[in-house]
């Protein structure tokens, strides 16, 4: 999965708010331009988020002229759509406005969720580790990135937007349809235009949310779309309803957080717990940026659904597992597809890779000993991050110290 946010570069004024923002160390400045590293952005948004010329984004699509190239569109509505609205029947009413607006079907996967959801509260049971279950490509790169030894600890599904899309095309194997999935964050957006896992994905277009409904508002009226909501694929998606009082299952949002866990975990620290589920965003996916609520209301009109929200799942103790391999059979692209050895190599210290580690640990003291050399007050005028970002870039020769303001008084 490659960094989707593009920089724009008009308008940016250099004051380093998305590079002290980003928790990666994925971004800088130099000569003037925001340069984004594409190894360690994990696609969170948060530089997004702070970037007040509004320079950085995600370009969208002409949606208009592009529903006119096939000739059956379909879209993709999440579940954590449900925290933008105060009643049930405004779900039904949007589906009916983005057929009108000119989609040809709209589609509403909470079931998926809520299959998974209640697989991986099985899978979990009683397991000598923790399990570990996230559908936040934001996650899922951290942990590709930087945990790479606990990649066998997250649960082999794929995404349940991929699986609907899967479905829909053999479906519809026989028509030219086009699938677009409306999307709560950046994350969700960059599964689809640049999947990891998946060579290609099953999802033609995404746009955001935001994107999507200012232009339905024009259509919106009594009429609607029926349409079903899982209760437990809403719970998979808000961190405050995630779990079972029978299970050892907990939510952890926020990604500083999800690192104090993941140390935890990668180090054997975390005991009494089966399954934990990792959100980038607060309170899980209704924190998405392209929602228009915020969390906290968000959480409160979705608990104020539930009791219209279908449970068509059987009880978790008498589960169809048979069923629900079914569904994601052939379906287990993005994680699944992963393998573990091809990440876990560079952390593993054997003599057969002893002079890669030697190799390593030199580098760490040449940037060390250049890090010694600077003031470490981690500013940021440089343009980096902090300044052993700075020693890093001098000592690969790509800078010099020159760029250290301090240091040049």
């Amino acid at each position: 999965m490659k960094q989707v946010i593009s920089y724009l570069g008009s308008g940016c004024k250099n004051c380093i708010k998305c590079v002290k923002s980003c928790p990666m160390d994925a971004i800088s400045i130099v000569n003037e331009q925001v340069i984004i590293d594409e190894d360690k952005c994990i696609n969170c948004d948060i530089c997004i988020q702070a970037c007040d010329q509004k320079v950085l984004r995600i370009k969208n699509i002409d949606l208009e002229s592009t529903l006119k190239k096939h000739d059956y569109n379909i879209a993709l509505i999440p579940t954590a759509i449900l925290s933008d609205l105060k009643t049930y029947d405004e779900i039904k009413n949007i589906a009916h406005a983005i057929k009108e607006f000119g989609f040809d079907e709209v589609v509403q996967y909470s079931d998926i969720e809520g299959l998974l959801y209640k697989q991986g509260l099985k899978d979990s049971k009683n397991g000598e580790e923790v399990m570990l279950t996230s559908f936040c490509p934001t996650i899922n790169k951290l942990i590709i990135n930087d945990y790479p030894t606990l990649i066998d600890h997250l649960l082999p599904y794929d995404y349940p937007v991929e699986i609907a899309a899967k479905k829909l095309r053999q479906k519809y194997a026989q028509k030219d349809i086009a699938i677009y999935s409306l999307c709560e964050c950046v994350g969700k957006l960059t599964l689809a235009k640049q999947p990891f896992g998946n060579e290609d994905s099953n999802i033609d277009y995404a746009l955001s949310v935001s994107q999507m409904f200012p232009r339905i508002n024009q259509f919106k009226n009594d009429s609607q779309e029926e349409l079903e909501i899982n209760e437990y694929g809403v719970k998979s998606i808000v961190g405050d309803l995630y779990g079972d009082k029978r299970l050892s299952a907990i939510s952890v949002e926020g990604l500083s957080q999800i690192r104090k866990a993941l140390d935890l975990i990668e180090f054997d620290q975390l005991k009494h717990v089966d399954l934990m589920a990792l959100f980038a965003c607060f309170q899980g996916c209704i924190g998405g940026y392209y929602l228009w609520s915020n969390p906290f209301e968000g959480c409160f009109n979705i608990k104020s659904m539930l009791d219209k929200c279908k449970d068509n799942i059987e009880d978790i103790n008498h589960l169809d597992y048979k069923k629900i391999e079914s569904m994601i059979d052939d379906c287990n692209g993005n994680l699944a597809s992963l393998d573990k050895k091809d990440y876990i190599k560079a952390h593993e210290i054997t003599s057969g890779n002893e002079k890669n580690f030697k190799e390593r640990l030199a580098w760490f003291n040449k940037v060390n000993a250049i890090l010694e050399t600077l003031p470490q007050y981690d500013c940021g005028s440089c343009g980096f991050a902090n300044c052993r970002g700075l020693a890093s870039r001098i000592a690969s020769g790509e800078v010099d110290d020159s760029l250290c303001r301090v240091k040049r008084r």
